[in-house]
């Protein structure tokens, strides 16, 4: 890869949903290509305030994966994250509406998450205020979706070389 790959990750307010997503991803890529792959990953969330830490609920679930994000605070979707990103994943159909909305300039990278991973038009669960256990729920979601893409980039990769 002569550049990195650049993913983004979207929910409503950066503190559930899209953390699980960043952290879930990093560490699959982590897992996939070693600690030198070429491959950002950023998250924000439409409606995110500027500086908030995950919640809690959201640090419990990453922390029984070895995951550690006690220090992601929030962030706002900006023009410049939209620009940089080759692949943005939106949790439901309306992020992912106000994006093509917002960024028109966006079409054709901007996707569902479980559309892109061949799950159809279906939104990932909100667990915000509902326990640990929708949380759980979200993060397998999550973790299924990211493990059907790698695959996916897999086999487009093996396609490339042929």
């Amino acid at each position: 890869m002569s550049r990195p790959l650049n993913i983004l990750f979207v929910c409503t307010g950066n503190t559930c949903r899209s953390v699980l997503a960043q952290a879930f991803m990093k560490k699959i890529m982590e897992q996939v290509s070693g600690k030198n792959t070429e491959v950002n990953v950023f998250s924000a969330g439409v409606a995110a305030v500027a500086g908030l830490a995950a919640s809690e609920e959201a640090l419990k679930v990453l922390h029984t994966h070895g995951i550690d994000c006690s220090e992601h605070r929030s962030s706002p979707v900006t023009p410049e994250l939209v620009k940089k990103a080759h692949y943005i994943f939106t949790m439901t159909p309306g992020q992912k509406q106000y994006l093509l909305d917002s960024y028109p300039g966006a079409r054709g990278k901007v996707w569902l998450l479980k559309e892109y991973a061949g799950g159809g038009e279906a939104a990932v669960s909100d667990p915000f205020g509902r326990g640990i256990t929708a949380y759980r729920q979200a993060a397998a979601e999550i973790g299924e979706a990211l493990q059907k893409i790698v695959i996916k980039w897999g086999r487009l990769r093996e396609k490339e070389e042929k």
